[in-house]
Formats: C-alpha cells, structure tokens, sequence
C-alpha cells in the first residue's frame, strides 16, 4: 500500500538578523534568517468528511547546548514556536542561526476507526548563514490497517449472524470489547479499521462468532491476536469455512507494507477429533475385558494429549502409564489403546474416561466416553450401620453367562468371607449382598468374585472408630472447697464420685482422688484412686465406699446420699467389651448398715447400655431404686465384673458385653467401686482399688 506523507517545505532565508523576531521597520536584522513555511497532503489523505490537516499541530524546537552539574556539555530541546492550525502559521518565520527541528501532527489520533487516519513526522534541520536551506518533514500513517474480509463460505454457513470485533488489547475480553472500555471496532461483514496501538504492547486481538441453523455447526466463537502489530502496515484477516476438512473455520492474515510486501499466515486448523475404532465414542460402553482404541487427529502438530480417569490424569505424550499404550503416526495422528491393566485398576460402575488434545494453531478437542466395568462399588457412609455391624455390598456385573456371584470380604490381610450376591431389581446390572459382622475400627477388603474368580479390583476401606467414654483416662481433676471432683473446673462433668457427700465432714474425707500410680503404658499422668471409710462425728456417722461412675451425684439428705446414674450418650457402633486397667485390695467387710455381710468385701465394676428419657435415680434411704444392670429396666447390654481377690500389680481386665436387644441405646453408665455393698452401707475400711483407662472394644 503507499505511504502517506505531508510535505512540509520550510524555505529558510538567512539575512543579517540579530533577533528572531521583526521589529516592525520591515527590515532584516543581522544575523538573522527567515523561513517560509507550506503544507502540502496527498491526494487521498481525506475521506470528504475527515480531513486529518483539521488537526493539525506544528512545533518548531531549538537545540541549544547547556552544561550539567557534572560539567559535562548537554544538549537540550527547547519549544520556541507552537501553531495548533495550519491558519495560525505566519509566511514568515526569523530564526537565529542554529540547529532546530520541526514535528508536526495531522489527524485526531483516534484509537480505533473506520475513517479517521492520523499522520506524524519530524525533521531536524540546520540554518547556516547566506544560506536558503528546504525541510521536508515526512509524515508517515500512524495507524495500523486491518482489512476484515468474510469469505463466501462463511456468508453462506452464517447468512444472519456472523460478526467480528478487533480490539487494541493483548487479551480478547468480550465484555470489554462490547462496553468499549478498550478501542474496538465490530465488523458485521467486510470492512477496514485504523488502529492506533501503543509501542510497548503492539498487540491487536480479535473475535469471531458465527450462528448457524445447521444443529450439527451449532455456534461457532474463536479469539486470537495479531502481534509486533507496526504503524502503515495492512493486516488482512480473511474468515473462511472450511467444509473439505470436515467443517470448521481457518482464519488467515495477510501483512502488506509497501515497499516491502511481507505475508504472515496464520491459520487456525479445525479442533482435534478423537474417535473410537470399531465403536460409538459418544455412546456407553459396557467393559468385561479386551482392549479399546482412540483414534486421535489434528490438522497441525498435537502439542498436548491428555487422558482424565476417576480424578487422575494421565499425560499422554510423556511417560509410560499402566494398561495405556500410545501410538504415533507422525505429529498430527496418534492411536491410544486401553487395554485390561488399565479396566482392572477401575471400581464396578459407571466411569468417564475424558481425552483433552490440544495443537499448535491454537485447536482443542475433547472427549468423553462412559464406561461400565464390571466389579465392586465402593462402600460409602450409609452403605453400613456399625450398631447392627451390617455392610451392604453392591457390585456391577456385566457377564450374562456368570453362574455364581459372591462378594467377599476380609479384614486386610485375613481369609476371605464370601456371600452369594442377589440381582438389584431396582438397578440395571447391580447385585447386592450384606455382611452381619461389620465392625468398627477396622481396615476392610472386598471385592467381586464371578464363578470363584477374582473380577475388577480390590477396593478397600477403614471402618470409622467407635465412640469412646469421655475422660475415661481419668487425666482431669479440680477441686471447689473441700470437696475434689473427677473434672477440670468449668469443664463438662461426665464422671462423679462420693466426694460431695463424704466432704461435708471435711477434705480429709475425699474417698476418690487423683493418683500418679498410673498402669504401665499409659499416655497419661493420672489415675483414679479411691478408698472406703467411715466418716463420723460425734460418733455419728455412715459407711462411705469408694467409687467412681459415669453420672452425677445429686445430693444428700441427712446421712443418705442420691446419685444419678448414666449421661446421654450417642452410640455410633456397637461395643463387644469394656476394657480397662485396675489394682485393688479387699479388705475384711467390717462395716455393716443396711445389710449383713460378712467376709471379703467385694470390687465391683459393671457397663450398662440404656434406652432412658432420663438418668436412672438412687437414693441410699430406698433399696427400690438401686441399680443392677442384669434386671433393671430399659437396659439395652451390659457387662459385670466381680471379685473379691485383690491384685497387687496393674491387672487388664476386659468385660464382655451382653445384649439383651439390637435397639440402639441412648444412655451410658460405667461404675467402679472397691465396695460392692456401698449402698448398703455395708463393707471394710481397708479396700481401696485404682482405675485407669477405661476403652470400650468394638
């Protein structure tokens, strides 16, 4: 394309002029030169409605030379002279002798338009003395051109809705473009724009929509940019629909600069297909065995192949990954090949097995293919109740010839147990079978065995812990008064003790207190230490036993105690045993109340799982209310323990539970004490017991 220019042609008189000005007396002064300036613009530099030279700027600058405060010579650029229109430029100009140049704009420098061009130049010139020197300032288009040309096949694909827009913006943003926060212009068929991009981002982006009635094109969006974009360059970016590469669009820019022709293509090929060899990869398939291939294409070199499978994703064009094989025949054609390593690591169920292929023009293309594999489905949260020890199995079975289907289960690393499996009437291709001895705290293996062979992988799960008694290890304790309690201050009170009854006649009457002594292993630096006494005064007085319980002691009234036995407690898992460390000595029941006992006092320790509204009352004054967990009402399980031996080293000693129903329990209560008549008034002063850790064992 030719360039435009604005001739500028500044013919410089230099006369004996002293000043650069005229004193009015219509003679030269020495030393002085005068320049006449004119203004000529090509032919075509207007449009009719534009005219560029309506904007037009003239500086005239003086060189002059000046020292730094190194003292080193500077030259500086000084204005001496500034017409905003070409009226104001006077026919003559003085001028010392000296060197000066000249710049001048033409145009109102739009950023983006279909009319208005603007032009700029300089010129450094010289005025010597007795010389008549020309300036011609060459004023060069300052914006870049973008011919936007809709191919025929493009009206013809998009005949109602086929628009562009070209932004001065290194990023294409539609609702930048659209608001016209960046300069953009929209393109609705063929057309020119004039550009004005800035120096340190010389970039130009661009946006293509089509809509086309045909289902199958659909609606067609591409963005790119154009970059190193130069002033007076044309870029032709041509939009053109491909059908013999199967339906797609190429863009192609075409960069004209007189004199130099410079041709920068760029074409954006149709997306990457991935296609299945010898099946449908748009409809499910049902996997039993054998191998499956992709048949992946691109019209330029694939730059990037990916494989996504359950979350994991596998590069494709790098390393080597279990049951995948990848072929290649040259840089846009590649095979992927999954074969039984790659089913086997699945799960049974319905899996999307995503290809992502990018290349180098720019294209993507993916693909998603539902696979059902055959083989067992995960257990989740609701698939097991750990109260009943239930697990439901469910697996996905696809062979139609299979005779016999059974899930087998193990806890890791044990014998397998297998249970025949049942058709899921609800669900296609899905057979269930449930376990009944499920239990917490375990580490699971189960899978699908088809006509006693091992199908589809091995899945695993840990079984959630089962729920622990609070403070069981006996590590908090406080003290208010005289009175110390078996839970730190302003902490949640679990457990109770006899204290606040026996204390009424002073600290030194804490039946149940803290202990170092605590039983080999412990994590902890406490355990509980309690002892049976007589706490009298005045010689009036009650047998106290020593004790520990999950509760809370109520009160007393007068020499008798009341106590509330078991806290509420959400039961997660069902407890096959109570487990728990302890010492004691049982002492010669010297003690007797409400009941004739004779001999060796008795240590007693019992469980009790409960389905209450509320806490199970005793009152010392009414035998009618004590609790004995092998007849009392509303008793779910319990465990019970005994003795009248003493052991003198830390003994583990673990109660089985009893059920007396499968009903989920509400209520807990756990009781110690070294004085099994206690409520009876009844025992020695010389038991005592320690109690530590106290577990519960699912």
């Amino acid at each position: 394309m030719k360039r435009a220019f604005i001739y500028i042609f500044a013919m410089l008189a230099l006369l004996s002029c002293s000043k650069e000005f005229d004193d009015g007396t219509g003679v030269m002064p020495a030393d002085s030169g005068m320049l006449r300036m004119s203004i000529a613009m090509p032919k075509d530099y207007g449009n009719g409605e534009y005219d560029p030279m309506d904007y037009c700027t003239v500086k005239i600058y003086k060189y002059t030379e000046t020292e730094s405060e190194t003292g080193v010579p500077e030259r500086i650029k000084e204005l001496i002279r500034k017409y905003e229109s070409v009226e104001d430029i006077p026919a003559e100009i003085w001028l010392l002798a000296g060197d000066y140049s000249i710049s001048v704009n033409a145009g109102d420098e739009s950023p983006a338009s279909t009319t208005n061009k603007s032009y700029a130049g300089s010129q450094d010139f010289t005025i010597e003395a007795g010389v008549v020197q020309p300036v011609t300032v060459s004023c060069s288009l300052q914006n870049a051109i973008v011919q936007v040309v809709f191919d025929q096949t493009v009206i013809e694909k998009f005949p109602d809705a086929a628009h562009s827009y070209i932004s001065v913006t290194e990023e294409f943003d539609l609702g930048s473009a659209e608001s016209g926060s960046v300069p953009t212009l929209r393109f609705d068929g063929d057309g020119t724009g004039y550009f004005i991009v800035p120096a340190e981002t010389p970039v130009l982006s661009w946006f293509f929509h089509g809509e086309s009635t045909d289902e199958e094109t659909g609606t067609v969006e591409k963005t790119g940019k154009i970059e190193n974009v130069r002033a007076a360059v044309k870029y032709t970016l041509t939009f053109k629909y491909s059908k013999g590469l199967g339906g797609s669009l190429s863009f192609e820019i075409e960069v004209d600069e007189n004199p130099e022709i410079i041709d920068d293509t760029i074409a954006f090929s149709p997306d990457p297909t991935i296609k299945g060899e010898g099946f449908d990869a748009d409809a499910a398939q049902k996997y039993i065995d054998g191998t499956y291939t992709f048949s992946i294409s691109a019209l330029a070199a694939i730059s990037k192949m990916s494989l996504n499978a359950d979350g994991e994703d596998y590069e494709l064009l790098n390393g080597e990954h279990t049951g995948i094989s990848v072929s290649q025949t040259d840089e846009k054609h590649y095979s992927v090949t999954l074969g039984p390593e790659f089913f086997a690591q699945m799960y049974g169920g319905v899996h999307d097995i995503t290809f992502t292929v990018d290349d180098a023009d720019g294209g993507h293309g993916d693909k998603t293919t539902q696979f059902a594999v055959q083989g067992i489905t995960p257990l989740s949260e609701g698939d097991y109740d750990l109260w009943y020890n239930t697990a439901n199995f469910r697996a996905m079975v696809l062979d139609t010839s299979a005779s016999e289907i059974m899930i087998g289960y193990r806890i890791a690393g044990s014998e397998w147990k297998k249970i025949a499996a049942s058709k899921d009437p609800s669900q296609e291709n899905i057979y269930t079978a449930q376990a009944t001895d499920f239990s917490a705290g375990k580490n699971y293996e189960y899978r699908l065995f088809i006509d006693s062979a091992e199908t589809g992988a091995q899945a695993t799960t840990a079984s959630p812990e089962g729920g622990q008694i609070p403070d069981a290890d006996f590590e908090n304790w406080s003290q208010s008064g005289a009175c110390i309690y078996p839970y730190a201050a302003g902490g949640t009170q679990w457990w109770d003790t006899g204290n606040p009854g026996s204390t009424t006649l002073g600290e030194d009457y804490n039946l149940t207190v803290s202990s170092t002594d605590i039983r080999p292993g412990s994590k902890g630096q406490y355990s509980a230490y309690m002892h049976s006494d007589y706490p009298s005064m005045l010689g009036i007085g009650k047998f106290a036993a020593g004790s520990i319980f999950f509760g809370r002691f109520v009160g007393t009234q007068g020499t008798n105690g009341k106590t509330d036995f078991g806290r509420p407690y959400t039961f997660t898992a069902r407890p096959k045993a109570v487990k728990f460390w302890y010492k004691n000595s049982q002492g010669t029941i010297n003690k007797t109340g409400n009941i004739e006992k004779s001999g060796t006092d008795l240590l007693k320790v019992f469980v009790a799982f409960c389905n209450w509204t509320e806490p199970h009352r005793v009152d010392t004054s009414n035998s009618g209310t004590f609790f004995d967990p092998r007849n009392a009402e509303g008793v779910t399980a319990y465990g019970y323990f005994e003795t009248t031996e003493s052991s003198a080293e830390w003994t583990e000693k673990t109660i089985d539970i009893i059920y007396n129903s499968d009903e989920k329990p509400n209520y807990l209560v756990f009781t110690f004490t070294v004085s099994g008549y206690g409520d009876y008034f009844t025992g020695s002063t010389d038991s005592w017991g320690y109690l530590d850790d106290v577990e519960l064992v699912y």
